[in-house]
This record gives C-alpha cells, sequence and structure tokens, in this order.
C-alpha cells in the first residue's frame, strides 16, 4: 500500500478493542478493511472471498472472545 492512511497503521490488537469482529490486511501487514459482529455465515463468505480475491488475509475473532 503506498502512503498508508493512519488507519491503515493500527494494529490487531487495537482493533480488537475498538470491538471490530474481523479485520484483513495486505500482503505488508496493513489494515484493509474491519467488519462489525457477523449476522450470518453469508457475510463471513462474503468478507473471506473478497478479501481473498484481493491478496488479502483475513483473522476472524470469536464473538465473545473478549479483546485483550
Amino acid at each position: 500500500m503506498k502512503n498508508p492512511n493512519p488507519v491503515n497503521l493500527q494494529t490487531s490488537e487495537d482493533v480488537r478493542k475498538a470491538g471490530w469482529q474481523a479485520e484483513t490486511r495486505d500482503a505488508d501487514g496493513h489494515l484493509c478493511r474491519t467488519h462489525v459482529p457477523f449476522d450470518s455465515d453469508e457475510e463471513i463468505v462474503w468478507l473471506v472471498r473478497e478479501a481473498m480475491e484481493n491478496g488479502e488475509t483475513v483473522t476472524i475473532w470469536p464473538m465473545n472472545g473478549g479483546a485483550s
């Protein structure tokens, strides 16, 4: 990612603490997108599929896993 914005430099810990349930990152580790708690399995599939098409990695945290 050329010239990442501050939001793209957030750590996974910061993302999780902010209440997001999932994140995607590019090959350089920059945050690309976040997702609120999922309403359905279809939402999870959509996020993973779109991220994979863009070469991003996906992290999904358990709904009640609690932020550290």
